[in-house]
């Protein structure tokens, strides 16, 4: 399959499988052998394709859990093959529990008052509890453990399988905060072993806290941004080779001589110094490019830099290709990507806009084709959903 005779003038999203499986080996070449991986592919597997992506991992990469964020995320990854456990780490109702627990997905427990409901289900629920250590956002409060192992003693079809937690700030240099959680956390594990509530999965290393802290006790870490080829902060050096999964892609779709003084998309922001050629693009900010690339952002064109002329558009952008272009209508542009020997990566864009490199992936549009790409073939095409 050929990209550009399917989609000669639209824009796509590339996945790299290969470069995925090679995020994996150098995740796990920073983790003791005993410690397995739990990834997380919730929200479209960051932008990435959460079906294919899964695929990959649990047959070529030894994956063998899953998390997700809703259950809709749980029950597409099991409509879609996948066949390991899936933790949801948000909540659910009683219909999606028990659809749930038919399909052998695993639940969070939240909040203390989801015993009571759990219960009056009637029906055996796997769960981890998420104790929250200092993140203030979900999960028990380590205040909660006593009446939690209170309730759970009473609860013969409720089956605790895994504790966790979240670290709030392991990406910032020389935090105290990770120690100060896990005293918590290990208050928590501590009181429910005292009460013969040991759990199996024990649980704390998110992407920023495997790649700078140890992780002693846990039988598993969470991959989330390192398995997509992001650094947990885009500023900083994670000292893993890392390599980046999604590209978005297009072509110049039009060339176009414009007069010296003449003004450049909306608003008229960009204004041409000389009699120039201008290359209209088909991506904008309907693709998932951020508009505050306008005026500052790059793209690739046969290998070289080009900036952004003017403001990024919902549909289109134009770059300034100079009063002698090498460039023609049909052209393969890259966005985010490698484009022979240069590259642009989500990590620099986010920098660009003071954010970081999850916002720019989880923003890649759905209304776009993405492809997927392993041992350097096509081997999956997902057409966007445009309407």
């Amino acid at each position: 399959m050929n990209i550009r005779d399917k989609l000669p003038y639209s824009p796509y999203v590339e996945i790299s499988l290969d470069n995925l499986l090679h995020n994996v080996t150098q995740i796990r070449s920073v983790l003791p052998d005993n410690v397995g991986l739990i990834a997380v592919v919730k929200d479209c597997a960051y932008g990435c394709g959460s079906a294919e992506i899964a695929s990959v991992l649990e047959k070529q990469g030894g994956v063998e859990f899953f998390a997700v964020a809703r259950p809709l995320e749980a029950f597409y990854l099991r409509e879609s093959g996948i066949s390991a456990p899936v933790l949801i780490l948000g909540q659910a109702g009683e219909d999606e529990i028990s659809l749930g627990v038919k399909q052998n997905v695993v639940f969070t427990l939240n909040d203390i008052k989801d015993i009571k409901d759990w219960k009056e289900c009637g029906i055996d629920i796997r769960f981890h509890l998420h104790v929250d250590t200092g993140m203030n956002r979900m999960g028990i409060l380590p205040s909660e453990i006593g009446e939690i192992i209170d309730q759970l003693k009473n609860a013969p079809t409720l089956h605790l399988e895994g504790v966790y937690t979240h670290m709030a700030s392991a990406d910032e240099p020389d935090t105290s905060t990770v120690n100060h959680q896990l005293s918590k956390f290990t208050y928590c594990i501590d009181q429910l072993r005292a009460a013969d509530l040991s759990p199996a999965h024990i649980h704390y290393g998110n992407s920023a806290a495997f790649l700078r802290f140890p992780v002693d006790g846990c039988t598993l870490v969470r991959p989330g941004i390192a398995l997509y080829g992001c650094n947990p902060d885009p500023a900083q050096n994670f000292n893993v080779d890392l390599k980046q999964v999604a590209s978005l892609k297009s072509s110049v779709v039009k060339m176009k001589k414009v007069a010296a003084g003449e003004p450049v998309s909306y608003c008229g922001n960009y204004i041409t110094e000389k009699e120039t050629w201008i290359a209209t693009i088909a991506l904008g900010y309907a693709h998932g490019l951020p508009r505050f690339l306008s005026g500052v952002g790059e793209v690739l064109i046969g290998g070289k830099r080009y900036r952004i002329a003017g403001n990024v558009t919902m549909d289109y952008i134009m770059a300034d290709a100079g009063s002698n272009p090498t460039i023609n209508v049909g052209d393969d542009v890259v966005a985010i990507g490698q484009q022979e020997e240069e590259t642009i990566t989500a990590d620099g864009i986010a920098l660009r806009g003071k954010t970081i490199g999850y916002e720019i992936l989880c923003n890649l549009g759905t209304s776009i084709d993405r492809f997927y790409t392993l041992n350097g073939k096509i081997i999956r095409h997902d057409p966007g959903v445009i309407f």
